[in-house]
């Protein structure tokens, strides 16, 4: 039932009570499906006024025993009817075999599928939806009800962008009453332990530690959950996800999660002190909203009439340089490299001088550099030994067959026939291969590779007269310098 504001004779407005039924809408597509429930685009036929219509049916719930949630959603809803980040429920009616909930439409879908699309939100776009999900949570503590299952699925986007949040089944009421005045209010969380769930509700990836070890959510619970969708909007994906759910669980009670390289400084802090174990040490709502990734957000109805930022994928800051691991250098520069066949560093050995390879026989278990860069480690049980950004000189080698045109495929590698300087990513890796790829290391691919055990590869280092440092590796077709004094 709802409520029409009409005129009487005397032109006085009056409102009058409006019933609604099945025969009143036109049906459209499937917006989305749950366990025990359809989600339908509709329209009034009077009004003309689309709305989303969350169909449930009743043999399905009676079955499977979920009258109280269905309860729960309509009483919950019926509570929240004042604030723009929550689902409006309009009107509930039923026929023999189903029961009708209409509903807000939100035409900008879930939040989740949008951030698929987009793989990750940049600072403004997560600074915004953060700031707008907070303002909601606030809300919803404020009118004595906790969400317990808040996740990027149950955001929605109406046709501004903005969020509302939905899928209030498993919300938790706190008991009302009123004070001496008459105003009413509601039990403090901390006193309604009569509502406590004896069984588990919410999603793994985002379910608050204290729900899985005392059985029993509090406010503070959906802030744990507000801290993993913070993470999940700048990382890509949620902070703790395990191949099932017990393994998850795990990681959840043991705080076992890592945050990816680039993470934004301020917003690590946010999510580190909204994942905290112990709710009463976790960071207040209030707090939450004065910390500093919220900067420049203004509170309240102004947020609401902020036009939703431009859709932009984060990108992490480019890598700091990388120095070469296992140098003696404190500058990380290669160390001199002095073949037993060579009498002097600064001379290239002769392409027939026999030598003795570096035979590495012990290796350690891959790390993490090791894994990044596994699409590029063929060989069997490949490991990086050094690594690190180098200015690449390539210059023609006049003993080569290749020497007039200056090296072949190497030469249309860096662009042409003459001397050519770049900035490349270059590793040494156990199985004497040098790998050249780009600069930085976003990119997993190799551009060329050396095997230093082919006999048609010589290499030496050289010292210049300016004191600066060379690995000169010497193939069948250009001569390639790695100079040491390129910043690395």
């Amino acid at each position: 039932m709802g409520v029409k504001r009409e005129y009487d004779a005397e032109g006085r407005p009056v409102l009058k009570a409006v019933k609604k039924g099945v025969k009143d809408f036109n049906f459209g597509q499937t917006l989305g499906e749950g366990s025990y429930s359809t989600v339908l685009a509709a329209q009034d036929r009077q009004t003309h006024k689309d709305y989303a219509i969350k169909v449930l049916d009743k043999r399905h719930i009676i079955k499977e025993k979920k009258v109280k949630y269905v309860n729960i959603e309509k009483d919950t809803l019926n509570r929240l009817t004042d604030h723009p980040g929550v689902v409006r429920l309009y009107y509930t009616f039923q026929d023999e075999r189903s029961l009708y909930f209409v509903l807000d439409l939100c035409s900008g879908g879930e939040l989740l599928g949008v951030l698929k699309r987009m793989t990750t939100f940049d600072e403004e776009c997560t600074r915004f939806y953060g700031a707008q999900i907070l303002d909601t949570i606030e809300y919803m503590h404020s009118r004595g009800v906790i969400h317990r299952d808040l996740k990027p699925e149950n955001v929605l986007l109406d046709e501004n962008m903005h969020i509302k949040i939905t899928d209030f089944g498993t919300a938790k009421l706190l008991p009302e009453k009123k004070d001496a005045e008459g105003h009413l209010i509601f039990e403090p969380d901390s006193t309604a332990t009569e509502n406590r769930a004896s069984s588990f509700v919410g999603t793994a990836e985002y379910v608050s530690p204290e729900l899985l070890t005392d059985k029993n959510a509090c406010k503070a619970s959906d802030l744990w959950a507000f801290g993993c969708i913070i993470y999940q909007l700048l990382a890509g994906r949620p902070p703790f996800k395990a191949g099932n759910e017990y393994q998850t669980f795990q990681k959840i009670v043991a705080l076992d999660y890592e945050f990816p390289r680039g993470f934004p400084e301020v917003a690590r802090d946010l999510v580190e002190r909204l994942l905290v174990l112990d709710p009463q040490r976790r960071l207040s709502l209030e707090h939450a909203k004065n910390h500093r990734f919220f900067e420049g957000i203004k509170w309240g109805k102004g947020l609401w009439a902020q036009k939703a930022p431009r859709l932009k994928a984060y990108v992490p800051p480019p890598n700091p340089p990388i120095k070469l691991n296992g140098s003696n250098s404190p500058d990380g520069y290669p160390p001199e490299i002095t073949p037993a066949h060579s009498a002097h560093a600064t001379i290239l050995p002769p392409n027939n001088s026999s030598r003795l390879p570096r035979v590495i026989t012990e290796l350690p278990p891959p790390s993490q550099l090791d894994i990044e860069w596994s699409p590029v480690l063929t060989r069997n049980n490949e490991r990086i030994l050094k690594l690190g950004n180098l200015s690449v000189l390539v210059s023609p080698n006049p003993h080569s067959p290749h020497g007039n045109d200056g090296g072949g495929k190497l030469a249309r590698l860096f662009g042409a026939s003459n001397t050519k300087k770049r900035q490349r990513l270059v590793m040494v890796t156990s199985s004497a291969r040098i790998i050249i790829a780009a600069a930085g290391g976003e990119e997993k691919k190799s551009k060329y590779e050396i095997s230093l055990l082919s006999p048609s590869t010589e290499f030496s280092s050289a010292t210049d007269a300016k004191g600066v440092t060379q690995w000169i590796v010497n193939t069948v077709s250009p001569v390639i310098c790695f100079p040491s004094g390129s910043g690395v």
